[in-house]
């Protein structure tokens, strides 16, 4: 079937509370929507979620990158999923979360054609997986209480933000891990807020606390570092903004510096990249987590089918949507029960259409635009 006709929207998504990491806080994300229309009626939804300090993108940088894949894909047969995903790959360097926002889109088109959902046009592996639940850095009575109300829901998983200050940090897991419970597993994400010796000594420090795994303790780039912590550190290591591509994933394996890999959407471009990412993971024998940016309903709902379908996927931090106070997809809610993520029962990602409400109609792309690119 032909791709006839593509709109790109804009919206925007707002946090519940201020949302605090080691590398600053957030309210709100701007984010893209991309709608490729199929015949016979299909079309596949797909979202980015830009983030300049991650990715290097904004909205309007999202937009404009768009228009351009938009042009390229115009016309071209989605039984050819591969080649289309290659030249949207190949089209443009970088801009990660505008090819995601393509890939998820295509996905759920051909999923939706085909009569399946996302997770079982994949292949599928289990019908439901384990999330946890991010605690931001916030004050000690803030966690704890955030922590009670996670606990009411069944959650059995907590990523605790770190980075900025050790000793704060140090009490607010003491006192989250007094209110989870010994039976609660608890990962530390530093978002790249310590130095290679300074990870060990706060590592060592936070053992006492029974810390399944710490996320990327120092800068991306640093991969020495990373291996450094990794080969000091009794406590396992999770890489995440070191690794965007399945390039970065080679790279971390040969230099054996993390126990496990953090892959978003976001960062890789999309689903095709993650596959071969968690691909690359599984033959090296690392496992993976699947993680968020602050995507809707459109982006976590791809993460759920993404991480359903994945064997070597067996950890998940899905959940930026239950934080949200509109997540573009209007009423419609992704399932949550018991700590387990599950996906809608309906081909594709599930969602029947974007909340016009949310949403402002960027453009509309019918054609081939042949434009001079360098």
């Amino acid at each position: 079937m032909r791709i006839r006709k593509v709109e790109i929207y804009a919206g925007t998504v707002y946090y519940r509370a201020p949302f605090k990491i080691s590398l600053g806080t957030s309210e709100q994300s701007d984010e893209v929507l991309v709608k490729i229309y199929g015949e016979d009626g299909f079309y596949g939804i797909g979202e980015a979620s830009p983030s300049l300090g991650i990715t290097g993108e904004t909205q309007g940088s999202v937009l404009a990158v768009s228009d351009y894949l938009s042009s390229k894909i115009i016309g071209l047969n989605t039984e050819n999923l591969n080649f289309i995903l290659d030249r949207i790959h190949n089209s443009v360097y970088g801009n990660t979360s505008a090819k995601a926002a393509f890939d998820i889109a295509l996905h759920d088109l051909t999923s939706k054609e085909n009569g399946k959902q996302l997770y079982k046009y994949l292949g599928g592996y289990r019908d439901r997986i384990l999330t946890d639940i991010t605690i931001g850095i916030m004050d000690k009575k803030d966690a704890i209480k955030k922590t009670k109300l996670w606990k009411k829901k069944g959650i059995k998983r907590i990523k605790i933000k770190v980075g900025l200050d050790i000793d704060k940090d140090l009490d607010r897991i003491e006192a989250i891990r007094g209110v989870a419970g010994a039976g609660t597993q608890l990962f530390v994400d530093a978002n790249q807020g310590w130095r290679p010796k300074e990870a060990i000594l706060n590592i060592k420090r936070m053992e006492q606390f029974g810390i399944d795994f710490v996320e990327q303790p120092v800068v991306a780039h640093d991969i020495e570092g990373l291996a450094f912590v990794r080969n000091n550190s009794s406590v396992p290591i999770m890489a995440d903004e070191s690794v965007h591509s399945p390039f970065d994933a080679v790279r971390v394996v040969k230099n054996k510096a993390a126990d496990m890999i953090n892959i978003k959407l976001m960062k890789a471009g999309g689903i095709s990249r993650a596959v071969k990412i968690a691909n690359i993971s599984e033959a090296a024998g690392i496992e993976n987590m699947v993680g968020c940016m602050m995507e809707g309903s459109f982006g976590i709902g791809a993460g759920i089918h993404f991480a359903l379908s994945a064997k070597n996927v067996v950890f998940t931090d899905l959940d930026s949507d239950m934080d949200m106070k509109n997540t573009l997809s209007g009423k419609v809610i992704l399932p949550f029960k018991d700590g387990y993520r599950e996906a809608l029962r309906e081909p594709g990602i599930g969602i029947e259409d974007l909340s016009k409400d949310e949403v402002k109609l960027v453009k509309t792309i019918t054609k081939v635009v042949e434009k001079k690119t360098f």
